[in-house]
């Protein structure tokens, strides 16, 4: 573990984990760093709070969708805990109960945990959006919703 530490410092600081020894007030490289919070939230956009984590390892899954013009998932619903950005375009999710919310370039988008939902594009242009999900081996990222 201190090897790993040591090459950490070494790539992050520079030279030794020696250099790690400087004062505490100073800032290495920092200045440059510009930091955004995107989101911070414990419930889904449409406010049902999110479940609690399972007790296993986890297992982190980053998928990059692309939603051609005009097109939708198939019905679905998620059981493990995901969020994204939009990079491109705007995505409309959709409830079986007929609720929506389109998201726009630049929004967070917290996904319903449960719900049966789809995603769509009505756009004329190409919605990408980056999830993330947060979920343990053997658990689906998504279940079809029949």
């Amino acid at each position: 573990m201190k090897k790993i530490i040591s090459i950490f410092l070494m790539l992050v600081v520079g030279g030794n984990s020696n250099s790690a020894q400087q004062p505490k007030n100073k800032k290495i490289g920092q200045e440059n760093v510009k930091i955004e919070k995107l989101a911070e939230t414990s419930c889904s956009w449409d406010g049902a709070v999110f479940p609690n984590y399972p007790t296993s390892t986890p297992k982190i899954t980053i998928l990059r969708y692309t939603f051609p013009p005009h097109k939708r998932l198939s019905p679905h619903r998620h059981f493990i805990i995901n969020c994204g950005v939009m990079l491109k375009g705007e995505l409309t999710i959709v409830t079986i109960d007929g609720r929506e919310h389109t998201f726009r370039v630049g929004d967070t988008v917290m996904e319903m945990i449960g719900t049966v939902h789809y995603g769509e594009n009505r756009g004329d242009e190409p919605a990408e959006v980056i999830m993330f999900y947060a979920g343990t081996e053997g658990l689906p990222l998504k279940e079809e919703a029949e």
